[in-house]
């Protein structure tokens, strides 16, 4: 049984959210673009996908392989080809990429 807010017996869990730099917002946007020029309806869900990814990242921000090359506390996280980048801030995730796995990089 969950508790509720009236029991007083537990605090309220709470979700956390992650936060997207700009670079991670402009990648969204971009797999929304590319995929919506011959799927439309798959190029939401593939975002909506992502995004329940880092919202499980933020609730557990040490899942992932390290990429200390990226820079401290650098995790990754797939979904598809899709690779997630981010790192632990403060009580919550900072999500830093979102870009296609087969691309070439040198920083997330």
């Amino acid at each position: 049984m969950r508790p509720t807010e009236s029991d007083g017996s537990r605090s309220k869990t709470r979700i956390k959210k992650p936060l997207y730099t700009t670079a991670a917002q402009e990648d969204l946007i971009a797999i929304l673009r590319c995929i919506s020029r011959d799927k439309p309806n798959a190029a939401v869900s593939w975002v909506e996908k992502i995004e329940d990814k880092c919202l499980l990242i933020a609730s557990q921000p040490e899942m992932g392989e390290l990429q200390s090359k990226f820079g401290s506390d650098v995790r990754c996280n797939f979904v598809g080809r899709y690779v997630i980048f981010h790192r632990r801030h403060e009580d919550t995730v900072e999500i830093l990429r979102v870009i296609p796995g087969d691309r070439d990089i040198t920083k997330p």
